[in-house]
């Protein structure tokens, strides 16, 4: 009797064996950690493909993306060829790390490396260059955030770009930007259904944060998000896409990242409408 016993539990571990490899019972952001951990052991015997997919699979644990999580994507995108890709997975990553950062000086090396094999292996004159710059009425941008974000969906590809603009350039106002500093003003997104809320957490003169977040329902809300900026004082702005003569979203000066950003919101806003 006992021996039929343990065999029952022996097949039954057996059956559970594939099901234990490909997830844990861990808590999101402790499942990020151990994978990170991972994929950090697979770049280190150079297996590509396998940390693209770790990678991925940090990507779906909808958790907030470590600063690592670029590098490492980087070095990946690197080793397989996607220069450009790369190239912009590391910029996210000296943008957020900042100077401090443990692989600033290797990213900033790696940028120069793929800006280089980027232009021999494509040449400006190649139409199948990969940017990240919004072509209307083609889907190259969203296409290469995609790839970018390791995701398939437009729409969370879309709110991870805009989520790293606002964090990469919050406005604080003064002429050097100090990482972590408690002033001026920080934004976020999120989307639920058709409903864009916005988080905007202001300082005050003192460093004291308020908080507020703020819903808008996508329905007849005009998809052309314009943005402007005031170069005396280093700041960029949104303007608010119902009430447009209204400063809507606070950046620092960065006429580059509030172009992208006004058009990347007009891209969502269209989506969350039904529309491409």
């Amino acid at each position: 009797m006992m021996h039929l016993f343990n065999r029952k539990w022996l097949f039954i571990f057996f059956i559970l064996i594939p099901s234990l490899s490909l997830a844990t019972g861990l808590p999101p952001e402790h499942e990020a950690k151990r994978l990170l951990l991972a994929v950090q052991h697979s770049i280190d015997n150079q297996q590509w493909s396998k940390a693209e997919l770790q990678l991925k699979a940090i990507a779906e644990l909808e958790v907030p993306l470590a600063e690592k999580f670029h590098y490492m994507h980087g070095q990946v995108l690197f080793h397989q060829s996607e220069y450009a890709l790369a190239q912009k997975s590391l910029e996210i990553y000296v943008l957020q790390a900042g100077e401090e950062g443990e692989f600033y000086i290797q990213s900033l090396e790696m940028i120069t490396e793929a800006e280089e094999k980027k232009n021999v292996v494509e040449p400006k004159a190649s139409t199948n260059t990969v940017d990240l710059k919004l072509e209307k009425g083609k889907d190259g941008y969203l296409e290469s955030l995609k790839a970018l974000y390791l995701t398939d969906s437009s729409t969370e590809a879309l709110v991870l770009r805009i989520n790293s603009l606002l964090s990469t350039h919050p406005y604080q106002g003064s002429r050097v930007k100090q990482k972590g500093a408690k002033k001026g003003a920080k934004y976020s997104i999120n989307v639920t259904g058709n409903e864009l809320q916005i988080q905007e957490k202001k300082y005050d003169k003192d460093g004291a944060p308020t908080l507020l977040v703020s819903k808008m329902d996508m329905y007849g809300v005009d998809p052309f998000v314009k943005f402007g900026c005031d170069y005396d004082r280093y700041i960029c702005w949104l303007y608010h896409p119902v009430n447009q003569y209204d400063r809507w979203i606070l950046v620092d000066r960065d006429k580059n990242a509030a172009k992208e950003l006004s058009e990347a919101m007009a891209r969502l806003i269209r989506l969350l409408q039904g529309g491409k």
